[in-house]
């Protein structure tokens, strides 16, 4: 990727064709996927197989509602306490600064966007006034978020998950596009492929500010407390846990499909066990959806382990 200046970021940003319009959604086909079936948990379980065509269908419509709503959290939970405390670190770079400030408001039409998407198709799970189910924060999970936000300005180390999220996004979406026909389950639901398409757009030059931000504010100095911390924030993504968003989509599942209910506990141990499976946890972080995060990473000396930690990194020689 050729990093674009801020002022041509900008220049972009402001041509209407570029941007993401992120219109209520139409008619949903609810006999349709929703995205490709390995973007999903129970997929790299021995369990997927045993299901039957509809409880797949089901299972993986919820997975993907629980997709769009983590793409909700990072843009308003991290995004939000994020690019505020950096503000001082850009504030001699008005044009990175403005540019920043219009990813925070494109993510802010980004979150309305998939809320909106999500209510119609499942509006008896999203009734108005509730806009997210699965990725509801326990306590500890909003305190990690507010320290964040209150560490940036000093230890901006979530930028680099920022990225990486975004960039994971963005490979959903061209997934899409170039695999509409699933393996099991027939061709994705047209109206939901549209709006991650239109995300796509403006992901597309937020990519460009994330790195510009991580050359900007995470300087040498400090680097391997910052990478440190990165890796911590990585648990939540890389290890289901029972009161985690994984298992809240199977219970889900089970009172869609009340014959699965004596499944129930096989299905979430079988989740559970995926911290362990190195196919699914390869397909959260890898160099084929993330190219320029890990391209940042081979950059950064505080990486050189970071295989033994993502089992998706495969460290290469810095260009």
């Amino acid at each position: 990727m050729k990093l674009l200046a801020p002022s041509e970021i900008n220049r972009l940003a402001a041509e209407p064709s570029n941007q993401s319009a992120m219109l209520p959604p139409g008619p949903i086909d609810a006999s349709r996927p929703f995205v490709p079936e390995d973007h999903t948990q129970l997929y790299y379980t021995p369990l997927y197989g045993a299901l039957s065509n509809a409880q797949r269908l089901r299972y993986n419509q919820l997975f993907a509602l629980r997709i769009n709503e983590y793409i909700m959290m990072l843009e308003a939970d991290l995004i939000e306490r994020l690019l505020p405390a950096l503000r001082a670190r850009v504030a001699h770079d008005p044009e990175l600064l403005r540019a920043a400030e219009t990813m925070r408001a494109e993510e802010a039409r980004h979150y309305q966007g998939f809320a909106a998407l999500n209510r119609a198709c499942r509006p008896d799970l999203y009734p108005p006034g509730r806009d997210r189910l699965f990725s509801v924060l326990p306590a500890w999970t909003q305190a990690m978020f507010g320290a964040v936000g209150l560490l940036s300005r000093w230890l901006p180390f979530a930028l680099w998950y920022l990225m990486a999220m975004e960039e994971s996004a963005k490979s959903l979406a061209r997934d899409m596009a170039r695999r509409p026909t699933t393996e099991t389950l027939g061709s994705l639901d047209a109206s939901f492929s549209r709006v991650h398409f239109e995300h796509l757009k403006d992901e597309t030059r937020h990519l460009h500010i994330d790195v510009l931000l991580i050359e900007r504010c995470l300087t040498a100095r400090g680097q391997r407390l910052n990478a440190w911390l990165f890796t911590q924030m990585l648990e939540g993504v890389t290890r289901p846990t029972r009161g985690g968003s994984g298992v809240k989509v199977i219970r889900q599942l089970v009172a869609d499909c009340p014959e699965l209910k004596p499944r129930e506990e096989e299905m979430i141990q079988a989740v559970l066990a995926l911290r362990h499976h190195a196919g699914f946890q390869a397909s959260l972080f890898n160099r084929r959806i993330m190219p320029e995060t890990f391209a940042l990473f081979d950059r950064c000396p505080a990486f050189a382990t970071l295989g033994n930690k993502l089992v998706g990194y495969d460290r290469q020689a810095a260009a």
